[in-house]
């Protein structure tokens, strides 16, 4: 098992695979091999296989909330909405899950990708609620928000991004779009300038730049 872990993680996942199946040869019913079974399936694109395997983890181990997230992150991959809330509320509902943030923000995506923004929203806070300076709901939120027509609470959250993630930039330049759409032009100019300027032989600062022209 460890062997096989070890081989997936340094990026040879089929190799990997060849020994986690014959761990699971010598201990059928170890629900973690099972877990780094499905995840090895997924992470080659053999979906069905890692579902079995996902589904095989919980049914030896129902309280198994990794294998639980992991399962709704494949679900949101092939836009099985409604596989993947219900694995990500059951994770969301286990008080000793240690990452209850990544389970929030993943039904917010979900809820995202169903247009149900009110709901996705509802969801990123209480990712945030949980662990505030986990940057990337910040963006999601915001793009909930922008969804919804609820252009304040959406630069508030890109601020929120730019301040957790200096060297990024992304919020910054998602900022300034959103203050062209808005019309708010001066604010547009005023944060691509600073960005030019804090870092101006920088990608972010070329894109900065394109976008203060297009302004002109």
């Amino acid at each position: 098992m460890d062997l096989g872990r070890s081989l997936v993680k340094q990026g040879s996942p089929r190799e990997g695979l060849a020994y986690l199946l014959q761990a699971d040869e010598l201990d059928p019913n170890n629900p973690e091999i099972q877990h780094d079974l499905a995840c090895t399936y997924a992470e080659i694109e053999e979906y069905d296989l890692a579902l079995q395997r996902f589904k095989r983890a919980i049914s030896l181990k129902p309280d198994y909330s990794e294998a639980l997230n992991n399962m709704g992150i494949l679900y949101s991959k092939l836009k099985d909405w409604d596989n993947a809330l219900a694995c990500f509320k059951k994770v969301a509902s286990d008080v000793l899950y240690k990452t209850p943030h990544f389970a929030y923000h993943n039904l917010g995506l979900v809820y995202y990708y169903k247009g149900d923004y009110p709901s996705a929203i509802e969801n990123y806070q209480k990712a945030i609620k949980l662990a505030p300076s986990y940057v990337n709901v910040y963006y999601d939120l915001a793009a909930s928000c922008e969804a919804s027509n609820r252009y304040e609470e959406a630069i508030e959250a890109y601020k929120k991004a730019a301040i957790l993630s200096p060297k990024s930039r992304q919020a910054e330049i998602s900022l300034a779009k959103l203050y062209i759409r808005m019309g708010r032009k001066q604010d547009a100019k005023t944060t691509l300038k600073k960005m030019i300027e804090a870092d101006p032989k920088s990608e972010a600062a070329a894109e900065a730049s394109q976008l203060l022209e297009s302004l002109k």
